[in-house]
């Protein structure tokens, strides 16, 4: 009889298809027969109701993604991504339960995010007109009180530190998947660089984290135009207001398009050197001797664009509040220079499409 009960055992397992539930953040994942609920603390604990989820036979449930305090349902992953509510069904009919017995489905991904923004966890790579401003970022989110501001940081100089070109070197690729493989990078911030127009470089640095942690955020970070002396004030804003657009503009609706639910944005903090240098040609912008200058106080130390410090200054601040959103007339920080960057910064990431920017939750 024993022997009977084990085959019958048996054959249900065989005739059993496992959907786990996975969760990220923390709340429950309850199920509306109450039956297939996954407890936070289960789901931590690797309990089997949550990581097989085992299915027999017809398999109709609803679930239902209801946070912990302090914390708030962002969206489903892999199921129900375009339903905006915290429920997500399933109505599988037996035969095709049958057809995949043994087979594991991708999980039924719950994502929850904290109430507070206290920092995100960060990975941020870039070439020389972008580093410097990643190298701001702690100093300035800390002084901002985002005391859980952490970041991985990789540089790599001009064409080399386009996404795709960080991807192709074999070695640096392996250090930023590296720190992607602890699953627990929130915000991940790249550049751009001509030498490499296509998305492939995006896509391939996306589909990675998402498969470390599906609640990643994405941010493009276009610098301003380079060989600026090339150009008159009025004609370097122009190009600005073109290429920016229609280079950020295109990449992010289609990293959209492949991604839905997902965050992606863009951070205007090229129009830096457009202001300064309009200021500059106005005359308006005392602290600057000259508009290139190795030495002397200057927009750009030197004739590729390389940002001098007042530049650096003012990015930095586009940065912040493009990031966490900080009102910076109230930022509690001394920019040393006469001229408001405070409130030119500001003005900046405000009048940036809302459509790319931050979401900021």
């Amino acid at each position: 009889m024993n022997r009977v009960l084990i085959l019958l055992g048996v054959l249900v397992l065989l005739q059993a298809c496992s959907h786990p539930i996975d969760i990220v953040g923390e709340g429950d994942v309850l199920s509306a027969s109450g039956e297939r609920d996954c407890l936070l603390e289960q789901h931590d604990a690797g309990q089997k109701n949550c990581s097989e989820n085992m299915v027999v036979h017809e398999y109709q449930e609803t679930y239902y993604a209801v946070p912990r305090s302090g914390w708030r349902f962002h969206r489903w992953h892999n199921y129900c991504g375009d339903n905006p509510g915290n429920e997500c069904s399933f109505n599988v009919p037996a035969n095709f339960v049958y057809q995949n017995w043994g087979e594991t489905a991708p999980a039924l991904t719950a994502i929850f995010r904290p109430t507070e923004i206290t920092g995100y966890n960060t990975l941020l790579m870039g070439h020389s007109f972008f580093n410097p401003f990643a190298q701001a970022m702690p100093s300035h989110a800390d002084r901002a009180g985002f005391d859980d501001h952490a970041q991985s940081r990789f540089f790599s100089g001009g064409g080399s530190g386009a996404p795709q070109a960080f991807w192709e070197n074999a070695s640096k690729r392996a250090q930023i998947q590296a720190v992607l493989d602890g699953g627990d990078v929130e915000l991940f911030g790249m550049t751009y660089h001509p030498d490499y127009p296509s998305l492939e470089g995006y896509r391939n640095w996306v589909g990675y984290a998402l498969e470390k942690n599906p609640d990643t955020r994405f941010f493009i970070a276009m610098p301003w135009i380079p060989n600026p002396a090339s150009y008159d004030a009025q004609s370097y804003e122009t190009l600005w207001q073109q290429v920016h657009p229609e280079i950020m503009h295109s990449i992010i609706d289609t990293l959209r398009s492949e991604n839905p639910g997902v965050d992606f944005y863009c951070i205007p903090y090229g129009q830096s050197a457009v202001e300064l240098r309009n200021l500059f040609s106005a005359g308006n912008l005392p602290e600057v001797s000259t508009l290139i200058s190795g030495s002397a106080d200057a927009i750009y130390r030197d004739s590729l664009g390389h940002a001098d410090d007042i530049l650096l200054a003012l990015g930095e601040l586009v940065w912040l509040r493009a990031i966490y959103g900080v009102d910076l007339s109230g930022y509690n920080y001394s920019t040393g220079y006469t001229t408001d960057l405070k409130a030119i910064a500001q003005a900046i990431v405000d009048a940036h499409d809302p459509d790319y920017s931050s979401p900021l939750d």
